[in-house]
Formats: C-alpha cells, structure tokens, sequence
C-alpha cells in the first residue's frame, strides 16, 4: 500500500505574527504585503497573484474530513501556510461530495439575489457551471492554452472564444469545478505577459442553454438523494470498519 500523502505548506507564514492569521471564513491573503485583509476585494485591479496551486503537487491528507468538512479557499488560491494541519480539505471537488445547498465547496454562504459583484460565491437560484474569462491574450491558440489550464480543475465541457469581445467562457461538468477553477485561476496568467479576471457568466438567454442547465441541475439533485439514502442504509459496522485508525 502507498504511503499516505499528506498536503505541503503553500507558503511561509514564519514571518507573519499568529494574531494577524484570522480564521478562513470572509478574510483573503494579501500577498503582496505579507498581512491578512478581511473579505473578498471586487477592486483587486490586474496585479498577478504571486502564487498559483499546483494540484498534484499541492494536494493531501489534512484535518478536515470527507463528507463534513468544505475544501480550502487558500488551497484553491495556491497560499494555505496550515498544510497536512489545515481543519480543510486540500484537493479538488468530486461528484460524491456531500455539501450544503446554499453554500460554495468552500463552505461560504451563497447570496439569496442578484448583486453587481459576479465574484462572490454565486446565487441560490442559480445552477453556474461557466466562468466569464477576460485579460487573455487573444489568438489562434488561446482555446488550447484556456483547455490545458482549466482542465487541471476539473471535467471541461465546452470553451467559447469571442474574439471580437476578448473574452472567454469556460464551461464545466460540475457547479464545484468551476468555484474552484474561479478562485484558482483568477489573478493568473496563461501566457506568461496576460492576467486573467474570473467571474460568474450571466444566465444564458437562449432557451436550449437553460434547459441544458435546468436538466444538470434536476441530476445534480437526484445524484445527492441518493448518496444520502446510500449512506442512511449503511450499517453502523460497515461505517466503523471504514474509519480509519
């Protein structure tokens, strides 16, 4: 059997005093500065995060616990300094995760109506699976590089250039992914010279795209039943046996 592997420190805290650490709900790194500023900033500008996750590289066993436990915003932005002690979950989102309706797979409450800020951890009513790309380099090979680079996050179901707008939207199999893909790919570069601005894409108007969503929406929901009654039908032993010691 392999060696348990267990998830690395990101970045180094060692200079930065323990009262200035907050806890991970509302508060983002500053990693220009070295300190900690509360909530998520709509005006970061487009400076290039210093930092950028590296999945196989990066993920590992932490504290936090399969099926309770919310994966690690700081993870996902590539700067935990908890490491294997973090009370989160340091990998990527899968289809079996057993999460809160209202909230992100980061554990941060999702906002009940439409807000001017598309950065924020998405709306209840709405099942988003397509992030809105911008600051990419434009050209004949921006679709590969968008590919290659967002599919380290997850399964990609469909990626549209519009040249003429410089944008981008990338679309993916789970809602999970692409609150992952968001939050580790923006601030980021894919050519090395460009930044990257994530955000959630607007409802699509065409009718055909919306009953495409309702319907992932109707198989996310039946696929969460029945993990729930799976898990109500396990017997207490099977459970017990499957701890680990």
């Amino acid at each position: 059997m392999n060696p348990r592997k267990y998830a690395r420190l990101q970045v180094d805290a060692d200079a930065i005093p323990d009262d200035d650490k907050p806890p991970q709900s509302g508060h983002t790194f500053n990693l220009w500065y070295l300190k900690w500023a509360g909530g998520d900033s709509t005006a970061r500008g487009t400076a290039r995060r210093a930092f950028r996750v590296d999945v196989p590289r990066d993920a590992g066993a932490t504290r936090g616990a399969d099926g309770s436990s919310p994966i690690c915003l700081f993870f996902a932005r590539g700067c935990c300094y908890r490491g294997r002690k973090c009370p989160y979950l340091h990998r990527l989102p899968q289809a079996g995760d057993r999460r809160v309706p209202t909230q992100d797979c980061f554990g941060r409450d999702k906002a009940a109506a439409d807000r001017d800020d598309t950065r924020g951890a998405g709306l209840l009513r709405r099942h988003n699976r397509t992030l809105y790309v911008a600051g990419a380099h434009v050209d004949d090979r921006v679709q590969a590089r968008l590919h290659r680079q967002f599919l380290e996050f997850g399964a990609v179901d469909q990626i549209r250039v519009l040249a003429a707008r410089q944008c981008a939207f990338v679309s993916f199999r789970l809602e999970a992914e692409a609150e992952f893909a968001r939050e580790a790919m923006d601030g980021q570069t894919l050519d090395g010279t460009d930044v990257l601005t994530l955000r959630w894409a607007n409802e699509d108007p065409d009718p055909r795209a919306q009953q495409q969503a309702q319907r992932a929406v109707e198989a996310e929901a039946v696929a969460t039943v029945k993990r729930l009654l799976a898990g109500v039908a396990e017997p207490p032993q099977s459970k017990r046996r499957q701890a680990p010691e």
